[in-house]
C-alpha cells in the first residue's frame, strides 16, 4: 500500500512562489492494507513527534500554520522539514537557497531563485552551525521511522512555481485556480507513475480554494484513464483513477492539513521552502533599498513592499512580471 499527502503554501500572496508538496509513504509489505499512517503517525512516532506546541524535544507534525504562528516557530518548522527530508533519504541542505533548489520535482530553475541570490552573502533566517549539528544528532535516532517497521517515508515531491511562471500560467487560465491545479496535476502525475508498480495508492489533500468538483480537470489531465466519481460536496470530493495494473484513490477534504499527518508533513515542506525563498528575495531587495522592511508577500503588506522597491526595480531593469504575481 502507498499513501500520499499533498498540500500547498503561498496560494494567496502577491510576492514569492506558490509551493506544493507531496509526501509519499509506503508499507514494508506492498500488499498490506490494514495500516493507516495518515492518521496513526502521531501514535506510531509518539516518542519523537507530536502536534504543534508539544514537547520541545520532539518534531512538530501539524498544519504549518499551527507551527509557524505569530512570527514564532521558525526553527521548529525547519527542523521538521529537514527531518522529513532525511527520512526520505535526501541530503540535508546547507543554506536557505540550498533547501529551495534541492526540492523541485522538475527543473530547479522553475523556482526562479537565481536572480535574487548573492553568492557572497547568506540571507538571514538559517539556523546556526550549532543548531544544525544538534539536529544531525537527533536525526540519528531516525525520528520519522516507526518502531514497528510497518511503513516508511519513501519520497517528497515538490513543485515550486516562481512568480514569472505563475504569471505565465495566468495567461493560460481564467483564474489563478488553474495555476494551482497545474502544480497539483504535476505532483499527481508523478504519484500516478509510481502506482504503475501495482501498489494500491491513496492520495489525500486539502480542497483547492473551496472547489468541490474536480472530475472535469482530472479527466483533462489524465485522458484515457477511467475515473470514477464519488461524493462531491463541501466535506469531501472523492475519485478513483484506474488503468490495467494500477489504481489510485483521491480524497480532498477541508482542513486536511490538521487531520491527516501526511498532509501536515506536505504542508511543512511547502511552507519551509516558501519561507526560505522569501528569505533570499527579501535579502536581495534589502541590499538595494536601505531600511527596507521584509515582507511575507501577502496582500496589503505586499503592496507596501511594492511601493518601497518599485523605483529601484525600474532602475535595475527588473520588471514587475518577474516578482509581482498579477493575481
Amino acid at each position: 500500500m502507498r499513501w500520499v499527502g499533498i498540500d500547498e503554501a503561498g496560494y494567496g500572496p502577491n510576492l514569492g512562489p506558490l509551493v506544493m508538496a507531496a509526501v509519499v509513504v509506503e508499507s514494508a509489505d506492498p500488499d498490506r492494507r490494514d495500516l493507516d499512517p495518515p492518521r496513526t503517525l502521531w501514535d506510531d512516532l509518539a516518542a519523537t513527534a507530536c502536534r504543534a506546541g508539544g514537547p520541545a524535544d520532539r518534531f512538530a507534525v501539524d498544519d504549518s500554520k499551527a507551527i509557524l504562528k505569530g512570527g514564532k516557530g521558525r526553527a521548529s518548522l525547519l527542523g521538521s522539514c529537514l527531518a522529513l527530508l532525511d527520512a526520505a533519504g535526501r541530503p540535508l541542505p546547507e543554506t536557505p537557497a540550498g533547501l529551495v533548489v534541492s526540492l523541485p520535482l522538475r527543473d530547479p530553475a522553475d523556482a526562479e531563485l537565481d536572480r535574487w541570490l548573492d553568492p557572497d552573502r547568506e540571507p538571514p533566517g538559517w539556523p546556526s552551525a550549532g543548531w544544525l549539528e544538534a539536529l544531525r544528532a537527533r536525526l540519528e535516532r531516525r525520528p520519522f521511522a516507526p518502531a514497528s517497521g510497518g511503513w516508511r517515508i519513501a519520497d517528497v515531491f515538490v513543485e515550486v512555481v516562481g512568480p514569472e511562471r505563475f504569471n505565465a500560467g495566468l495567461g493560460r487560465h481564467p483564474s489563478k485556480a488553474g495555476v494551482h491545479f497545474e502544480a497539483f496535476e504535476n505532483l499527481l502525475r508523478s504519484v500516478w507513475d509510481l502506482a504503475s508498480d501495482g501498489r494500491p495508492t491513496s492520495v489525500r489533500g486539502d480542497k483547492h480554494g473551496g472547489r468541490h468538483f474536480y472530475a472535469g480537470p482530472l479527466s483533462a489531465a489524465f485522458p484515457g484513464t477511467w475515473i470514477d466519481r464519488g461524493p462531491e460536496g463541501p466535506e469531501l470530493s472523492e475519485y478513483a483513477l484506474r488503468e490495467p495494473g494500477r489504481e489510485l484513490t483521491l480524497r480532498l477534504t477541508p482542513r486536511a492539513d490538521a487531520a491527516d499527518a501526511l498532509v501536515a508533513l506536505a504542508s511543512i515542506a511547502a511552507k519551509a521552502a516558501r519561507e526560505c525563498w522569501m528569505d533570499v528575495f527579501n535579502a536581495f531587495w534589502a541590499r538595494w533599498v536601505p531600511g527596507l522592511k521584509p515582507s511575507a508577500g501577502y496582500p496589503v503588506d505586499a503592496s507596501r513592499f511594492r511601493r518601497d522597491v518599485e523605483a529601484t526595480a525600474t532602475d535595475l531593469g527588473i520588471g514587475p512580471r518577474l516578482w509581482w504575481r498579477e493575481r
